[in-house]
């Protein structure tokens, strides 16, 4: 740096000498300038890239955990046990109480709509040998023991054992003449008198309605498919050809179908319906190959006590909203999107109910990765069942009634807690998919708690198609679609015996007897399983009765054990 002595004393020098330094300053204020920039937007790509960073570990993150989380539910699914239970112990009780307030005292119900269920004797599970044909068979002594060896005199009777042994005689086809004699006068010879042809169940088809029910039984109720009944043809002592077998069915499906119908038009006037569905494969002739379609099934009340299945090619929601054309009334069933345009479509007719056992399966399938505002939730699922229990021998008033009461407190404080979940959890998390399915469908799973009439989930239907998972495991396939149409039918039938308890085969004989002479409506009114159990109580099957009857004691009587809610 130069002294002062050094510093130029002519002006324009001086002058020459600031317009540098200013100028050098310029340049040093533009590039410190353009460095702020260059390094403000290194700092901003820093930070950029440190976010992209987090949301690339944070989705690595939730997708491993989803990952796991599927693997943990498939390990459960092959090698845990099936059933979603919480309480093992009967008397272990709930883990959480509520801070619910007590609820007001309710009144009793009438006496006449809230019986008390008799105290039912245990029943003797030995078999009731005296109702079956009885054979006497003798096994006498030779004539030379028959004579005393002391004293040479023949041996009196004096009594006899009895020793009893259960046999059984293997099931035979008859071939039955039908004689139709034939008359005329001699005389006159004015024409020929005969009675007339007994009517075939299936025109120009040689099967009986006991061959007939046997076969739909055979397949139906007891999930045999074609090829083995028939072996068991040749087994009972004629040999009959699965294309016969399936003309047969065929056309026992066209016969039943007017019962079908009427059934299908009780269950559509039924305040509330409960659906489901399960795939099926069938096979397609125009193309090699297989497609999936699908069985519906529609439950009514206990007023129109049938359950009616229904084929559709697809999962498409022409199949219901076809079957529901016209409807108004409550369809029970779970979250799936095709039901939505037939809310829509009803213009508030039909009127959604959601189910609390799929809403409760989300959140019990990450019991393992979020114990603790799994176990809170599902302690108040708990708590919404266990007031179901108290609800089952009520009315419809009385069970409205319980259910403000205690079951609206309940469902308040667990959309408190979800809401709560929805602020905290990442919008991807397992958990708060869970969440995010409840809160959506939370006015459809609220529902039930102001309708008596309604269940709180849609176990009813599951339990129905249960059926057709079973058979599906044995018959693997539907020939063609026009097969789905006809085991429909034949399913229906067979369902409406189940329902009612009754012996399947006998009821199916009775139906296929009746409707080949009458198809008439008041022939139909009689043949609906319900009727039918009224006026046929020795086909009842006392014995399925008397287990669900004890299933149901044993249940009430564990869970009346657990520690009562505050």
């Amino acid at each position: 740096m130069s002294t002062p002595r050094e510093w130029p004393t002519d002006l324009d020098e001086c002058h020459r000498l600031l317009a540098e330094l200013a100028d050098h300053c310029e340049r040093a204020q533009r590039q410190n300038t353009h460095l702020s920039a260059h390094a403000a937007d290194l700092r901003g790509a820093l930070d950029e890239a440190a976010q992209i960073h987090d949301q690339v570990v944070r989705e690595k993150d939730e997708l491993i955990e989803a990952q796991r989380l599927e693997i943990q539910m498939y390990r459960r699914y092959i090698f845990g046990p099936r059933r979603e239970r919480l309480v093992d112990d009967a008397g272990q009780g709930f883990l959480f109480e509520f801070d619910l307030p007590a609820p007001e005292a309710l009144p009793q119900p009438p006496a006449a709509n809230v019986a008390a269920p008799p105290r039912r004797r245990r029943g003797s599970r030995k078999p009731d040998f005296d109702r079956l044909p009885q054979v006497r068979v003798e096994h006498d002594l030779p004539e030379a023991d028959k004579t005393c060896s002391c004293c040479g005199q023949t041996k009196t009777r004096i009594g006899e054992d009895e020793a009893r042994v259960l046999e059984f005689i293997p099931a035979r086809f008859e071939l039955q003449l039908h004689i139709l004699p034939k008359y005329a006068c001699a005389r006159c010879r004015d024409g020929v008198s005969a009675p007339e042809v007994p009517t075939r169940p299936i025109s120009k088809c040689l099967a009986g309605a006991g061959v007939l029910a046997q076969l739909i039984t055979a397949k139906f109720a007891e999930h045999q498919p074609l090829y083995r009944i028939e072996d068991a043809s040749a087994r009972y002592g004629l040999h009959l050809p699965r294309s016969t077998l399936c003309d047969w069915v065929s056309g026992t499906a066209e016969l039943l179908r007017p019962l079908y119908d009427l059934q299908k038009k009780l269950v559509l006037g039924s305040p509330v319906i409960w659906i489901d569905d399960t795939a099926v494969t069938v096979l397609t002739r125009e193309k090699p190959g297989s497609r999936t379609g699908r069985f519906w099934v529609y439950i009514g009340d206990n007023e129109h006590a049938y359950d009616v299945y229904d084929f559709t090619e697809s999962r498409r929601r022409d199949g219901p909203r076809q079957f529901l054309r016209g409807y108004s009334g409550c369809l029970q069933a779970d979250a799936y999107g095709g039901y939505d345009g037939i809310y829509l479509e009803s213009d508030g007719a039909v009127r959604e109910v959601a189910c609390w056992a799929h809403a409760r399966r989300k959140f019990f399938d990450l019991r393992a990765s979020f114990a603790v505002p799994t176990s809170l939730i599902l302690g108040m699922i708990a708590r919404l069942y266990e007031i179901e229990d108290r609800c089952r021998p009520l009315d419809d008033a009385g069970r409205l009634a319980l259910r403000q009461a205690e079951s609206l407190p309940v469902l308040g404080r667990l959309r408190t807690e979800l809401d709560r979940l929805k602020a905290e959890l990442l919008p991807k998390s397992a958990l708060a998919i869970a969440v995010g399915y409840a809160l959506n469908q939370w006015k459809a799973l609220t529902r039930y708690a102001s309708d008596g009439r309604l269940s709180i989930d849609n176990n009813a239907s599951e339990r129905v198609l249960k059926t057709v998972a079973i058979g599906r495991k044995n018959w693997l396939f539907l020939g063609s679609v026009k097969a789905g149409s006809r085991a429909a039918v034949l399913s229906t039938i067979i369902a409406g015996a189940k329902r009612h308890q009754l012996e399947p085969w006998a009821y199916l004989r009775d139906v296929i007897l009746t409707l080949s002479v009458d198809a008439s409506d008041n022939s139909l009114l009689r043949l609906l399983p319900d009727r039918w159990a009224q006026t046929h109580p020795e086909h009842i099957l006392t014995h399925r009765l008397n287990e669900s009857r004890e299933k149901a004691r044993r249940r009430d009587a564990r869970r009346s054990h657990r520690r009562p809610l505050r």
